[in-house]
């Protein structure tokens, strides 16, 4: 931390004491990202010691209920000006005290927001994007496109270490000292439980997948509400569907759902409905198709594709029909 940066100051910012002068040179100091870390930790430190400056939100959020609900009486619009000058100080008080609960409860949304980034470090990619981290822990993570995944910014607790996952990725984990569980949790009622293996998931809209190449995997699921959990095998996928029900077999190559990594597609049997739900998560076009019949025929085959262009000329010369792609709008039709 730079000298004239002291942890004081930073404090004195966040209770409102800081002078313009010191805003303005702590505003300059964060633009250097190298800062930040020293700016969250501390403002985490201040949240837990200052608990009182957590406001009463549902007394705030009644009080402009209240405001929008009876209103102010602006009746006599050319005379506002000068009543208001004439207000009695209770009635002043009053009006800005309702000021001061909107932006308040406005603070409140950002705050929620901003201890989010505070907390967790997201690691995302792009539409058509594959990226390679390496987490604290030695952990390799591969990200396929239009995915995120969310992990503790100040490390892994004593007990279990945590991520958060949106998407498809693939992991490859770090065995620990203390044997800590890896835990993958998803937003599909499901999470994978690892010590020390290599393994894929997939988690979209469409479904849900695991696929484990090594070591073993625990996934925990709800099913009806009921909690349930499955042990996998090496070799083995675990596919969900949308109501959560599972199905076990083996994963053949042609369903290993990381071979993305080498930007290899494999289609076994697939619709073109699937194969145009795929398009738009991993790439993120819009995907429009002839007719009901086109939309069920069936693609089958393994190629590599360098980009989404060369991808779409493979699915037109296979199944023979018509691919015309304007931005990120591609239509499919019969010849």
């Amino acid at each position: 931390m730079k000298a004239e940066i002291s942890k004081e100051a930073i404090i004195n910012n966040f209770a409102n004491k800081a002078t313009p002068l010191q805003q303005k040179q702590i505003e300059n100091w964060l633009k250097l990202e190298s800062n930040e870390e020293v700016y969250y930790k501390v403002l985490e430190e201040w949240e837990n010691s200052n608990l009182e400056y957590s406001p009463n939100s549902k007394r705030l959020i009644a009080n402009y209920s209240n405001l929008i609900k009876n209103g102010i009486n602006t009746a006599n619009d050319k005379y506002s000006v000068l009543e208001n000058s004439f207000l009695p100080k209770k009635t002043i008080w009053f009006k800005w005290s309702i000021a001061s609960s909107i932006f308040l409860i406005i603070g409140i949304g950002f705050l929620l927001l901003f201890k989010s980034a505070l907390k967790f470090k997201t690691y995302k990619t792009s539409y058509g994007e594959v990226k390679s981290f390496i987490l604290e822990d030695g952990t390799q993570v591969i990200l396929n496109a239009n995915s995120f995944i969310q992990v503790p910014r100040w490390g892994f607790g004593d007990s279990n270490r945590e991520v958060f996952l949106q998407g498809e990725a693939n992991f490859s984990v770090t065995h620990s000292k203390t044997d800590q569980k890896f835990i993958v949790k998803t937003g599909k009622n499901f999470e994978v439980v690892v010590l020390g293996t290599e393994f894929s998931v997939f988690s979209r809209p469409r479904g849900s997948n695991i696929a484990l190449k090594k070591g073993k995997v625990l996934i925990n699921y709800k099913e009806d509400k009921v909690a349930k959990r499955i042990l996998m095998k090496p070799g083995e996928l675990v596919s969900f569907n949308k109501n959560n029900h599972p199905s076990i077999k083996v994963a053949l190559p042609t369903s290993n759902f990381s071979l993305w990594i080498e930007k290899r597609f494999v289609f076994d049997e697939t619709n073109l409905s699937e194969v145009a739900q795929m398009l738009e998560e991993t790439y993120g076009l819009k995907v429009s198709i002839d007719n009901k019949k086109l939309s069920e025929r069936k693609i089958m085959g393994s190629f590599r594709a360098e980009n989404v262009d060369e991808l779409l000329f493979t699915i037109a010369e296979l199944l023979d029909i018509n691919v015309v792609r304007q931005g990120d709008k591609v239509q499919l039709s019969e010849k």
